[in-house]
């Protein structure tokens, strides 16, 4: 891997895990293209610029994590209950890991998360009255939890499906969107250390691709600059108008990634 191979891969990393497209699709898709066929050994690195992101999230919303922390500790219940889904699927792990290496289905899952996002747009309910986060209840956010749960596979977008879980539950989008960043902040803290401990105990089955740490520390900066940048343009996010054009973009791009590698 060069150097610029690291920075392109911390651009795509830091661009698409906060945007409604799916980061690790686009992750593999790009690792692909630059004749990185072996996704399996590039976990490291992969761990890495999840880092950078993890980092960009708690500098964006480290405001709003001390009041979740001092008032509005309603919140950190519904978030705990929205991450109760994911526990089960560590016994699952081989079989999900499986789909990383099956890139032929890649473009199956864009598909699965545009048909999600258009039923969040097309079919939520009116907008709830609700004016506080906290006043939402706990089967909602488990509602949430196991529409996020589908976003273990490659290419079904982690954000695409919460939001739309919450809109389709009544959220008005600014609720939507701020629950499900939040919510990724230990979601992604628990995937870090789910993806170290099968390092660890694993390390036998994985070989360490040539990486220098310059490219590591590339990786990471990247994915951490354009992850505060996604992040400062998300708000615009919160219409119906904007959310189609990402709904567009994941079929166009599963409509292609069926066709180029079904004929592969």
């Amino acid at each position: 891997m060069s150097t610029i191979e690291a920075i392109f891969l911390g651009f795509v990393q830091g661009i698409t895990e906060f945007l409604p497209v799916s980061s690790s699709g686009h992750l593999i898709l790009a690792q692909y293209l630059l004749g990185m066929n072996n996704f399996k050994d590039l976990i490291t690195f992969d761990l890495i610029c999840h880092l950078g992101t993890l980092l960009a999230l708690f500098i964006a919303f480290f405001k709003k994590i001390k009041t979740l922390l001092t008032s509005e500790k309603k919140v950190l219940h519904l978030l705990f209950i929205a991450l109760l889904p994911l526990f089960p699927l560590v016994f699952f792990l081989k079989f999900i890991k499986a789909f990383f290496d099956h890139i032929e289905y890649l473009g199956y899952f864009f598909l699965f998360t545009a048909a999600l996002m258009y039923l969040g747009v097309c079919f939520s309910k009116k907008t709830s009255s609700v004016i506080e986060m906290s006043k939402h209840t706990w089967k909602e956010a488990l509602t949430i939890g196991f529409f996020q749960a589908m976003a273990v596979f490659p290419g079904i977008s982690r954000s695409g499906a919460t939001i739309s879980a919450a809109r389709l539950l009544g959220w008005n989008y600014e609720h939507a969107i701020t629950f499900s960043f939040l919510l990724a902040i230990p979601t992604l803290m628990a995937s870090i250390i789910v993806e170290l401990g099968q390092l660890i105990l694993k390390r036998d089955e994985y070989s360490l691709p040539a990486i220098s740490w310059a490219q590591y520390l590339a990786g990471f900066l990247f994915s951490f600059l354009f992850g505060i940048i996604a992040l400062h343009y998300l708000q615009k996010l919160a219409s119906k108008r904007l959310f189609m054009y990402f709904i567009g973009y994941c079929l166009l791009v599963g409509m292609v990634t069926t066709l180029f590698f079904r004929n592969l």
